[in-house]
């Protein structure tokens, strides 16, 4: 069973029946009464209304629901704009229905987008307002890390499966303006970009003025209990940076950013 995505779902309460079942799958010793007994706002009895659907999640509970079914950081901030859209259109006595519920403009997919990692780059690529009014532009701009061939095969792929859409007008815009790709469960897509991004930040450290890029680092003694107290310092601080990225505009080069926690020193021979 695969890990369900939060945005191909009409319904929160069917999210909510696929997590559970998920987690169900995946971990031997998990059960909603264990789980709930270190939650304050949620009982096994309401989780099971909520996934009957007869009762809503409602805004003072998302916190708990998201600690109950496991969400990443993204998807915690996607179902809290989920919820608040659906209080607002309550509140107004509007229908409850796709039309009038208010989409977060970030978009949680698969790693499908991943089938080519060059495919990000090229999709914000167009966020650019020169690369939109001067598409041809954009193959002086991705030269360094790709040839014409290959970013005509990502812009193909893009707007075959929705990531790009053309307008009226004849300009390529992003579907959203941020896709994120969940990192939980491993997966050779997501390791290929991720080797594709550190080897760009790699090269630029010799290529780029310090006035145009930044690097930090840090080495760090840790243990397992203050790994995961940095993962989730770095997760939170992940959901700000990606908030902040969902609202600029008018950018006129493209930047990565990459954060990498890894152990040191490689795999020692045995």
């Amino acid at each position: 069973m695969d890990r369900p995505v939060i945005t191909t779902y009409q319904s929160i309460a069917q999210f909510v029946a696929d997590m559970l079942a998920f987690k169900k799958a995946h971990e031997a010793d998990f059960s909603v009464l264990q789980a709930c007994r270190s939650l304050r706002r949620i009982s096994p009895a309401l989780v099971t209304l909520i996934v009957k659907g007869q009762r809503r999640v409602t805004m003072d509970r998302v916190d708990e629901i998201s600690k109950l079914l496991g969400l990443t950081p993204h998807e915690r901030q996607y179902l809290k704009d989920w919820t608040s859209g659906l209080d607002r259109t309550e509140a107004t006595k509007a229908a409850p229905t796709s039309s009038t519920v208010e989409a977060p403009r970030r978009k949680l997919t698969s790693s499908h987008i991943l089938t080519d990692w060059m495919n990000v780059f090229v999709k914000d690529a167009f966020d650019l307002e020169h690369i939109r009014k001067k598409p041809d532009e954009i193959y002086a701009l991705l030269g360094g890390i790709a040839s014409q061939k290959r970013v005509d095969q990502s812009i193909k792929f893009l707007l075959k499966h929705g990531y790009l859409r053309k307008t009226n007008q004849g300009d390529y815009v992003p579907e959203a303006p941020l896709h994120s790709v969940d990192q939980k469960l491993p997966n050779e897509k997501v390791r290929k970009f991720h080797k594709a991004v550190l080897k760009n930040a790699q090269e630029a450290i010799d290529t780029q003025p310090t006035d145009k890029r930044y690097a930090n680092a840090l080495v760090l003694s840790l243990n397992q209990e203050t790994y995961a107290r940095l993962i989730e310092l770095i997760a939170e601080q992940a959901e700000s940076l990606q908030s902040f990225a969902e609202d600029i505009k008018g950018g006129n080069m493209l930047y990565q950013l990459v954060i990498n926690v890894s152990p040191t020193g490689g795999q020692r021979d045995k």
